[in-house]
């Protein structure tokens, strides 16, 4: 008989912890953007921003993979923790104290997208842990419904922190949130599996390059991790610059963009609540869709001036994001052998949020230098091409039986 997701206690108890973390993930980046287009209206500086933020994942994230392989994981999520909340009250006290330029904001969201990319390759190889094998496409999904649950709520919160609080309460709210998931992971009880078989007699480098050998040398992992570049790239590059993106095409502010953040959430989960009854055979063609759509949105996107079909094309964007992050997850999951998942992992986070930063750097500079309409089309014809050739004739291979913790 299948065992019910709702009765995996560990996971429940880290869904707990999550809920208030990736509220504050959420009001930390809308609170930062604002605060960087309020100092500078400049798509550069913005698009730098989301880089910083977001591109570090690409650099250091196969190291702190490697790392995931050989320690204790719920002992690395609290240590992370615990920085990711120091940084945001750090910096919630320079606003205070009107020390936070430019290029402090620049400094933070380095130290930031750093400490992300390590909780990002942790957190993506703990949840395994928690879950039974069968239940892991569901947990992606849940997963995927909190976070963008956060993305619709986060915004809203920040935005009306913003508008009658300030900048450094809204960052002050964002060193809260980790506490609840702090105290979670320290209650959590986790059997420590077997990590890299002698880790201690190989170097990093060594266990970097064998495990980008295995994503490489699968066909299947290759053009999944393919698709999640090109979708984080193209489909959420344009999500990065919203606050430009708000002012410049719509003439509005800050409520206006915590409305176009929360109609991307709304997108989201309905995108991970339609998942979550989705059989893996049927997410390949579903991520095809959905990437090709993000392009044909992007040039949509191009053409409108009405505000309410922004917030529509907006959510339709985070929707096939969605799709598409939930599914490469699943199917790299199940699919990765347990000796390679972090590493592994790590590499599907790497681009997922690197790509996401580049596409923002790339949007920011181009939409400044040729303006909107050329980079949305150019942009968005290069997803659809890109999709289509990542998506022909992928197919899913049998299932692997991996021993569990016991």
């Amino acid at each position: 008989m299948q065992r019910s997701i709702f009765t995996e206690r560990n996971y429940l108890t880290y869904l707990c912890g999550s809920i208030f973390s990736t509220q504050g993930l959420w009001i930390q980046r809308m609170t930062l953007g604002w605060m960087m287009w309020d100092q500078t209206h400049s798509e550069s500086w913005l698009g730098m921003l989301a880089f910083l933020m977001f591109f570090p994942s690409v650099v250091v994230g196969p190291l702190f993979g490697v790392m995931v392989d050989r320690i204790n994981r719920r002992q690395a999520a609290v240590v992370t923790s615990i920085i990711l909340g120091l940084l945001s009250l750090v910096l919630s006290l320079l606003v205070w104290q009107q020390l936070a330029d430019e290029m402090m904001l620049l400094f933070f969201a380095l130290g930031i997208g750093i400490a992300n990319s390590a909780y990002q390759s942790i957190r993506l190889s703990l949840v395994p842990e928690l879950v039974s094998d069968v239940n892991m496409p569901k947990a992606v999904a849940i997963n995927a419904i909190l976070y963008n649950t956060s993305r619709f709520i986060g915004p809203v919160i920040a935005g009306l922190l913003i508008k009658y609080q300030g900048n450094a309460v809204a960052l002050a709210v964002v060193a809260a949130c980790y506490i609840p998931l702090i105290i979670v992971l320290l209650l959590l009880k986790l059997d420590e599996c077997q990590r890299i078989s002698g880790a201690k007699q190989f170097t990093f480098f060594m266990d970097i390059k064998a495990g980008l050998n295995y994503a490489l040398n699968s066909d299947l992992i290759l053009r999944l991790l393919m698709l999640i570049a090109v979708s984080a790239m193209f489909g959420r590059g344009l999500l990065e610059i919203l606050p430009a993106a708000v002012d410049v095409l719509y003439g509005r502010g800050v409520e206006a963009l915590a409305w176009m953040n929360s109609a991307a959430g709304i997108g989201a989960i309905i995108a991970g609540l339609l998942l979550s009854s989705f059989s893996a055979g049927r997410l390949i063609p579903a991520m095809r869709i959905a990437v090709i759509s993000s392009g044909l949105l992007l040039v949509v996107f191009s053409y409108t001036s009405s505000y309410e079909l922004g917030l529509v094309i907006i959510g339709g964007l985070s929707f096939c994001a969605t799709v598409c992050g939930v599914g490469t997850q699943s199917l790299i999951q199940v699919s990765v052998t347990s000796a390679f998942r972090g590493r592994v992992m790590s590499l599907w986070g790497a681009i997922n949020i690197g790509g996401g930063a580049l596409g923002g750097l790339l949007f920011g500079v181009f939409t400044e230098s040729v303006g909107y309409p050329v980079t949305l089309v150019t942009m968005g014809l290069i997803c659809v091409v890109i999709a289509y050739v990542a998506t022909r004739r992928t197919t899913l291979p049998a299932p692997l039986n991996q021993p569990k913790c016991d």
